[in-house]
């Protein structure tokens, strides 16, 4: 029970601190006027590939 606790712990930990190092690098960027999200692509439906297509890039038969 004991390891269970500490695995938890490391968990929580490991996440907390990559949440606040991605954070404080967003924040950073957005106060100097840099803007983060420019640089993330927007998706279209137009861009999601089709089962269709799926089918005939592995030539699947149903």
């Amino acid at each position: 029970m004991k390891k269970n606790r500490e695995s938890f712990a490391c968990y929580l930990f490991c996440a907390v601190f990559l949440i606040g190092f991605f954070g404080v690098m967003f924040i950073t960027a957005e106060l100097s006027g840099n803007s983060l999200t420019s640089f993330i692509p927007e998706f279209s439906r137009d861009m999601i590939i089709k089962w269709e297509d799926i089918k005939a890039i592995f030539d699947l038969k149903e």
